[in-house]
């Protein structure tokens, strides 16, 4: 007989990625914004290892389920969207379409993850995801936020920041098929150049940087590869 006890372990990774996302927030609006977006970031991983533990341990439940969505949409939803609303407004900027954009990421996110809710199991070697997910758009933002403050010359004007959560939403509302991360990772030899092309990348940029910019080629990439599905 399996232990019950078996699902203490995943279901306490996602607790640990939930005080992650409140502690963000919480260091966000005293401004400390390069630890807030780190520990996004911290959340991040932490939501791809109690998946991947909860199938390892045959530990997958309902509450595990509901209880990962919730955590997302706080850890990986609303403490990103805060984390860039204060990186804008620590840079003076404070307009109407800020707020409006931030309050688009949550709700983008909050879409996504009912809807993922609401689908069936996937199959076989079903890899795709309908629609970016919100742990992909909160590190996304998060790498904005972290790649802008690294260096000392401005990286990122900040127009583009509310293009970015403009173009997040459509992308987690969407239902572009979007590739997952162990099916970028799913061979040694493809995850071996991965990454020797990180490494190589750090010669020439921050870490956040070139994280940031590996991330927008894995968006730029989905678009492409659901353009040629769609077309060809």
């Amino acid at each position: 007989m399996k232990s019950k006890y078996r699902y203490i372990v995943p279901n306490g990774i996602t607790f640990i990625s939930l005080t992650c996302g409140i502690l963000s927030i919480m260091l966000a609006a005293t401004y400390q914004l390069e630890v807030a977006g780190m520990l996004i970031l911290v959340s991040y991983v932490l939501d791809l290892l109690d998946g991947a533990t909860a199938r390892r341990l045959q530990a997958s439940s309902a509450f595990g389920l509901q209880l990962d969505s919730l955590v997302d949409m706080v850890s990986l939803g609303t403490a990103p969207a805060i984390l860039v609303f204060m990186h804008l407004q620590a840079n003076g900027i404070n307009s109407g379409w800020v707020w409006l954009f931030v309050v688009l990421v949550p709700l983008g996110g909050a879409f996504r993850l009912a809807r993922f809710n609401l689908l069936p199991p996937k199959e076989g070697g079903e890899r795709d995801s309908m629609g970016l997910t919100i742990t992909s758009a909160g590190a996304t933002l998060a790498l904005a936020v972290l790649a802008d403050i690294s260096i000392e010359a401005e990286y990122l004007p900040d127009v583009l920041f509310i293009f970015l959560m403009g173009l997040l939403f459509v992308l987690m509302v969407s239902k572009i098929p979007f590739p997952s991360f162990f099916w970028i990772f799913a061979s040694v030899r493809q995850s071996a150049a991965l990454v020797v092309l990180f490494v190589l990348s750090l010669l020439v940029t921050t870490f956040f940087t070139a994280w940031f910019f590996w991330q927008n080629v894995y968006l730029g990439f989905s678009l492409l590869r659901a353009g040629y599905k769609t077309w060809r």
